[in-house]
């Protein structure tokens, strides 16, 4: 009986060692926002993807819901550590049942920690929501941080 546990615990680490990557494509960023006036809505989700030739996306995407409109909505890019290509900030409207999205593309200025903080809100007024990630930058890699992996971390 014991041969067979520990032959089950090194099967499972085995297994788990050689786990296949996460699926290519974008991955999201954090939780979605929601905006709200009145009966319309409008949410917000960002996503990520490394591209080859250590470059980073950015993709945000506002979907609105309810009736009606809650007018245009700003979304803007605050990198540290990273190049914006585009500029950085991008509006936006979307009426009930509409989308629209918009792409960021970086590079990473130097190898270690980079950080990019996107605020939203609507248009001409305080972009008072906030999302803020950390990303390890390698030679060869880039990869998001866990909670713990790039804490205390200057970027």
């Amino acid at each position: 009986m014991p041969v067979r546990l520990v032959a089950l615990l090194a099967l499972l680490v085995l297994g788990c060692a050689h786990s296949p990557p996460p699926p290519a494509g974008p991955r999201v960023l954090a939780g979605s926002a929601q905006i709200q006036r009145a009966e319309a809505t409008v949410e917000l989700t960002l996503r990520y993807q490394v591209r080859e030739g250590s470059a980073l996306e950015i993709s945000g995407e506002l979907r609105g819901g309810g009736s009606g409109s809650v007018g245009a909505v700003a979304v803007e890019l605050r990198p540290e550590g990273f190049e914006l290509a585009d500029p950085p900030i991008w509006t936006a409207e979307v009426a009930a049942g509409e989308a629209a999205s918009h792409t960021w593309k970086l590079r990473p200025l130097a190898e270690g920690i980079a950080r990019i903080e996107v605020r939203h809100g609507l248009a001409g007024g305080d972009l008072d929501g906030s999302t803020t990630a950390a990303f390890r930058v390698d030679a060869d890699a880039i990869r998001l941080c866990a909670t713990a992996d790039c804490a205390g971390e200057a970027p």
